[in-house]
């Protein structure tokens, strides 16, 4: 294993078991609010592929209204051809230790939001998808920022 590959899989590694090390430091949950961790407009872009079909990239804004639910408008291009505007909509849940799943139009996710709510790593985990991406909060829905 060259020293390239050992340093990359002790990185995953570390990041792997790094939110179970902390909760346990801590003695309490990292996103103790739940669902209302996310809450307010978040720019979202994601890319990746569709095996099958080609590569896909998708840029816009999603809605967590603090409760469970989601709406996301975006633009997207799926091998070479443009949509805009669509919007899809759908349950999330975020657990004590910040992970979380989604399901927007029948399309299913699982993601990490940070402990403030201020940012998503998100991937696909659909049969078929390789697809992942990021989103970063615009503002709070009641205005505050950040």
């Amino acid at each position: 294993m060259t020293t390239r590959l050992v340093i990359f899989a002790l990185a995953v590694g570390t990041f792997a078991v790094a939110p179970r090390s902390l909760t346990a430091a801590d003695g309490g949950a990292l996103c103790p609010l739940g669902n209302a961790t996310l809450r307010g407009a978040y720019m979202v872009q994601g890319t990746g592929f569709i095996v099958g079909v080609g590569p896909l990239a998708s840029a816009g804004v999603i809605t967590f209204d603090g409760k469970g639910n989601s709406v996301n408008t975006f633009s997207s291009s799926v091998n070479g051809t443009i949509s805009r505007g669509a919007t899809i909509s759908g349950p999330y849940t975020v657990n004590s230790d910040c992970t979380g799943s989604g399901n927007l139009s029948g399309q299913n996710y699982d993601f990490v939001v940070s402990p403030d709510g201020s940012r998503v790593n998100w991937i696909a985990t659909d049969p078929g998808n390789v697809f992942s991406g990021t989103e970063i909060r615009l503002e709070h829905s009641n205005g505050a920022g950040k």
